[in-house]
Protein backbone atom coordinates (compact mmCIF):
# COMPACT_ATOMS: atom_id res chain seq x y z
CA UNK A 1 0.00 0.00 0.00
CA UNK A 2 1.23 3.50 -0.75
CA UNK A 3 0.79 6.60 1.38
CA UNK A 4 1.83 10.19 0.78
CA UNK A 5 4.11 11.62 3.46
CA UNK A 6 5.14 15.17 4.23
CA UNK A 7 7.61 15.95 7.01
CA UNK A 8 8.12 19.39 8.53
CA UNK A 9 10.95 21.20 10.28
CA UNK A 10 13.98 19.12 11.28
CA UNK A 11 12.06 15.88 10.63
CA UNK A 12 12.66 16.51 6.92
CA UNK A 13 16.26 15.41 7.49
CA UNK A 14 15.27 11.72 7.48
CA UNK A 15 14.56 12.00 3.75
CA UNK A 16 17.10 12.91 1.07
CA UNK A 17 17.45 16.70 0.61
CA UNK A 18 16.07 16.55 -2.92
CA UNK A 19 12.81 15.10 -1.55
CA UNK A 20 12.12 18.44 0.19
CA UNK A 21 10.37 16.61 3.02
CA UNK A 22 7.92 14.73 0.79
CA UNK A 23 7.71 11.11 -0.31
CA UNK A 24 5.39 8.37 -1.43
CA UNK A 25 6.08 5.33 0.73
CA UNK A 26 5.22 1.67 0.40
CA UNK A 27 3.93 0.17 3.64
CA UNK A 28 2.57 -3.28 4.43
CA UNK A 29 -1.20 -3.68 4.49
CA UNK A 30 -2.53 -2.90 7.95
CA UNK A 31 0.41 -0.60 8.81
CA UNK A 32 -0.20 1.87 11.62
CA UNK A 33 1.17 5.32 12.31
CA UNK A 34 3.44 3.70 14.88
CA UNK A 35 4.81 1.39 12.15
CA UNK A 36 5.44 4.41 9.93
CA UNK A 37 7.34 6.28 12.64
CA UNK A 38 9.43 3.17 13.40
CA UNK A 39 10.24 2.62 9.71
CA UNK A 40 11.47 6.20 9.41
CA UNK A 41 13.26 6.22 12.78
CA UNK A 42 11.17 9.17 13.98
CA UNK A 43 10.35 9.87 17.63
CA UNK A 44 6.86 9.12 18.92
CA UNK A 45 6.54 12.63 20.35
CA UNK A 46 5.34 14.27 17.15
CA UNK A 47 2.10 15.81 15.90
CA UNK A 48 0.45 13.91 13.06
CA UNK A 49 -2.40 14.64 10.70
CA UNK A 50 -3.97 12.09 8.37
CA UNK A 51 -5.97 13.45 5.45
CA UNK A 52 -5.92 16.91 7.05
CA UNK A 53 -7.34 15.68 10.40
CA UNK A 54 -5.30 15.70 13.62
CA UNK A 55 -4.59 12.09 14.64
CA UNK A 56 -3.24 11.45 18.17
CA UNK A 57 -3.71 7.65 18.03
CA UNK A 58 -0.50 5.97 16.84
CA UNK A 59 -2.39 2.67 16.57
CA UNK A 60 -4.48 4.09 13.72
CA UNK A 61 -4.28 1.84 10.67
CA UNK A 62 -3.40 3.58 7.45
CA UNK A 63 -5.24 3.13 4.16
CA UNK A 64 -3.89 3.30 0.61
CA UNK A 65 -3.57 6.89 -0.56
CA UNK A 66 -3.64 8.44 2.93
CA UNK A 67 -1.92 11.82 3.20
CA UNK A 68 0.18 11.84 6.38
CA UNK A 69 1.84 14.98 7.70
CA UNK A 70 4.29 14.82 10.60
CA UNK A 71 5.30 17.88 12.61
CA UNK A 72 7.80 18.28 15.44
CA UNK A 73 6.14 18.54 18.84
CA UNK A 74 6.67 21.99 20.28
CA UNK A 75 6.81 22.76 23.95
CA UNK A 76 6.87 26.09 25.62
CA UNK A 77 6.66 27.71 28.92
Amino acid sequence: MQIHLKLYSTLREVLPPEAKGQATLDLHDGATLDDLLAQLGLPKRVVISVNDEHEPDLARRLSPGDRVRVFSAVGGG
